[in-house]
């Protein structure tokens, strides 16, 4: 059965602006939480936002970060993805960069982002991360920061 959520997440009233993303359970720090946007140029801003990417908001103090690639992560709900990991090395020794990771300031027309937690998150916690709706890296606007 679909659920456009996974179960450790729910939505809803945020102190920040409108419908937030919570934990309904501790999360682990460097830990994927979903695919939050699909590239797609049909789109207003290039993506089309899925449940996870249409509510989280905006935070000085962000607990999560948005991360890409270019192909769909196979990854699930909870697997450790170290976004301070350097790369470099990995990119080096495969001979397809296709499923590498990047952080969104290094690929602005990645097919898939994603989000990362960079702390532990509580039960209850609302999922924040830096960033200004519907801008991109493209517009110049709107990069997180990590």
């Amino acid at each position: 059965m679909y659920k456009p959520l996974p179960k450790q997440l729910t939505i809803k009233k945020s102190p920040i602006e409108g419908l937030g993303l919570y934990a309904t359970q501790d999360i682990k720090k460097n830990s994927f939480i979903g695919v939050t946007h699909i590239r797609d140029e049909q789109f207003e801003n290039k993506y089309i936002r899925t449940p996870v990417g249409g509510f989280y908001n905006h935070s000085n103090e962000p607990n999560v970060i948005r991360m890409v690639s270019d192909v769909l992560p196979r990854l699930k709900f909870g697997d450790t993805v170290d976004p301070k990991k350097n790369i470099r090395e990995e990119k080096e020794k495969k001979e397809t960069l296709d499923d590498i990771f990047y952080h969104l300031q290094e690929k602005s027309d990645a097919k898939y982002m994603f989000l990362i937690t960079i702390k532990d998150i509580k039960a209850g916690d609302e999922l924040t991360a830096n960033y200004n709706l519907y801008t991109y890296p493209k517009t110049g606007i709107g990069l997180q920061t990590f």
